[in-house]
């Protein structure tokens, strides 16, 4: 917790979700053990906390526990991914094609640049809470997302971000938006 929109600095909670109660839970970030659990009060749920989130917070993490010292060590978890936002980062540009009212079943295309930074976009359309798209740039830092046969549920709010290369679960900020 939060699932989205995490700053460098920020708090974050990271949660295990078990199927039974467990004794030990341990927390893997990039496959190597980096967390461990234990609790007297077995729960089904253990959380890993970290306070003012740095880069070395950002990565992919699964989890795996074990019932009791009897008992086998279960399978790892889904992973999830801990991507933070810098703010440091430049947000990037962000153009429409066509600008003016479209029609349903008209295709959109969203470009997005930065020339120095971007390694990776991504599209973003307000209220949802994932990205919709994402692309690697030319090699002038620019992105064409295209909507293809928009509806009237391809209306409202999109802004792009980016990953870095040197930094791949670190994210600029959301730049501004077209509509």
């Amino acid at each position: 917790h939060p699932s989205q929109g995490v700053s460098l600095g920020d708090n974050v909670t990271l949660c295990c979700h078990l199927p039974l109660p467990a004794a030990w839970v341990w927390l893997y970030r990039e496959g190597r053990w980096s967390y461990a659990k234990y609790s007297d009060k077995k729960q089904d749920t253990t959380e890993f906390s970290f306070l003012s989130t740095s880069r070395e917070h950002a990565g992919t993490y699964s989890c795996q526990y074990q019932l009791s010292e009897s008992e086998d060590i279960s399978v790892m978890s889904d992973p999830v991914e801990l991507v933070l936002t810098d703010r440091s980062f430049p947000p990037p540009h962000i153009s429409l094609h066509p600008e003016e009212h479209v029609g349903t079943g008209t295709n959109v295309t969203i470009c997005c640049w930065n020339k120095d930074y971007g390694a990776a976009f991504l599209l973003h359309k307000d209220g949802r809470s994932a990205p919709i798209q994402r692309l690697v740039p030319d090699d002038v830092g620019t992105v064409s997302f295209t909507l293809f046969g928009v509806t009237p549920a391809d209306s409202g709010t999109y802004r792009c971000s980016y990953h870095t290369k040197k930094y791949s679960f670190l994210s600029s900020p959301l730049g501004d938006s077209v509509t």
